[in-house]
C-alpha cells in the first residue's frame, strides 16, 4: 500500500491551457433550422387565430345563422258555444225531492235517479208561500246563495208521503245537475258572444227537499263520449283553419289539457265574411259538462321545414330570397315562404346547414367575405 502511494506521489500532473469554443458550421445550421421552424409555427398559429377570429367577427357582424329544420305551429285564440247530447230527466209528478242521485259520475241504464214524494199543486203552493214568508222574516240571517238555484224547500222536513214516484235512467252517461236551458242544442249551433250573453239563462240546480212540478227538468244525462265546440271566425284565418280536418284545442277551463278535435261541419258566409266551424271532441275533460261558453287556443297547423329569422328575407328584382355565405362569397338564393310566426319564417329553397346572412343590408351579391 505504501509502495503504491509513493508511485502516485512521483507522478507529475500538468494543466494545459484551453483554446476556447471553436466556430461550428453544424451548430449554426441546427440553430437556424430550429428558429425557422419556431417562426413557421408562430406564423401558422397567428394565421389560424386570425382566420378563426375573423370568421367569428364576420359571423357576429353579419349575424349569420345555420339553417336548421324545425317545427312551426299555427295557433288561434277562439271562443264559442259548447253543445252536447243531453237527455233531460224530468219530474214524473208534482212533489218534493226525497232522494237524488249524486251528479258527476257515469251511470248505467236503469239507475234510480230521483224519488219524489207526490204532492198536489195546492200543497206545493202552500209550502212555497210558507217558505217565502219565513224567508222574508229571516232575510238577514238566511240569505240565499243563489237566487237561480231555485229550489223551494218544504218547511216541514218531517212530512210523510204515502205516494212516492221514482224515476230511472233510460240511457247511460254522465249524470249532471247543472241545467241552463240550452240542452236542446246537441250538435252544430252558432251564436256570437253578444248573442249568447243576451239570451243566456242562469244555470240552476236542484237538491233534495226541493219542490218541483210535473215535467220540470231535474237532472240530465250527458253523452260524455262525444261533444261539440262551435266557433265563428273571420275569413282569415278561418278559410285556412277550415282546410284542416283535425286540430288540437286547449280550453281555458282546463289549462294544460289538449284535446284532439275533428271538424264535423263548416260554413263560409261571404256576405258576413265569417267562417263557422263545428268540432267534434271525443275526450272527457274535467268540468266540460258545466261549461257552455268557452275560450280556447286552437292549434290548426303543424309544419316541419327550414326556419330562419324573418329579417334575413329580402326582395331582389321582384324575387324573394336570402343571402348565403357559400365558400366565403355572398350568393343570392331565391326562396318560397311557407309560413311565418313570431318574427321567424319557414322557407323552401335552401339546404339544411346553409349559412344564412341575417343582415343583408351589409353585403352585396358576389362580395368576398374572406
Amino acid at each position: 500500500m505504501n509502495e503504491k502511494r509513493k508511485k502516485q506521489a512521483k507522478q507529475r500532473f500538468k494543466v494545459l491551457p484551453g483554446e476556447g469554443r471553436r466556430f461550428s458550421l453544424t451548430h449554426l445550421k441546427q440553430a437556424f433550422i430550429y428558429y425557422v421552424l419556431l417562426l413557421l409555427a408562430l406564423v401558422i398559429v397567428v394565421q389560424v387565430g386570425y382566420h378563426w377570429l375573423g370568421d367569428q367577427f364576420l359571423t357576429w357582424r353579419l349575424q349569420m345563422v345555420t339553417a336548421e329544420e324545425g317545427i312551426m305551429e299555427q295557433e288561434q285564440a277562439v271562443s264559442g258555444l259548447i253543445t252536447r247530447q243531453e237527455e233531460l230527466i224530468k219530474a214524473p209528478d208534482h212533489g218534493k225531492i226525497l232522494e237524488l242521485a249524486a251528479p258527476g259520475e257515469r251511470i248505467p241504464v236503469d239507475k234510480e235517479l230521483v224519488t219524489l214524494g207526490v204532492l198536489s199543486s195546492s200543497e206545493i203552493n202552500a209550502l212555497r208561500n210558507s217558505d217565502q214568508d219565513n224567508d222574508e222574516e229571516n232575510d238577514d240571517q238566511n240569505e240565499q246563495t243563489n237566487n237561480q238555484e231555485a229550489s223551494a224547500y218544504a218547511s216541514n222536513n218531517q212530512m210523510s208521503f204515502e205516494n212516492k214516484k221514482t224515476k230511472k235512467s233510460e240511457t247511460a252517461g254522465l249524470l249532471s245537475n247543472h241545467l241552463d236551458g240550452l240542452e236542446i242544442y246537441s250538435g252544430a249551433y252558432y251564436m256570437s258572444e253578444e248573442e249568447y250573453l243576451e239570451q243566456k239563462p242562469e244555470a240552476f240546480t236542484y237538491q233534495e227537499n226541493s219542490l218541483v212540478e210535473r215535467g220540470e227538468p231535474i237532472l240530465k244525462i250527458v253523452n260524455n263520449w262525444q261533444w261539440y265546440f262551435n266557433v265563428i271566425m273571420p275569413l282569415h284565418p278561418g278559410r285556412e283553419v277550415a282546410e284542416q280536418e283535425t286540430v288540437d284545442i286547449e280550453f281555458n277551463f282546463a289549462p294544460g289539457e289538449v284535446a284532439k278535435a275533428d271538424l264535423d261541419e263548416s260554413e263560409i258566409d261571404e256576405d258576413k265574411r265569417e267562417v263557422r266551424l263545428t268540432y267534434r271532441i271525443e275526450k272527457q275533460i274535467q268540468d266540460f259538462e258545466k261549461v257552455r261558453w268557452a275560450e280556447a287556443s286552437l292549434l290548426y297547423s303543424r309544419h316541419r321545414g327550414i326556419i330562419i329569422p324573418e329579417q334575413a328575407v329580402i326582395e331582389k328584382d321582384g324575387t324573394t330570397g336570402v343571402y348565403l355565405n357559400q365558400a366565403g362569397r355572398v350568393v343570392f338564393q331565391p326562396v318560397y315562404i311557407v309560413n311565418n310566426q313570431d318574427e321567424k319564417v319557414m322557407i323552401e329553397g335552401i339546404e339544411p346547414n346553409s349559412m344564412v346572412i341575417t343582415r343583408p343590408d351589409l353585403v352585396e351579391e358576389g362580395q368576398r367575405l374572406n
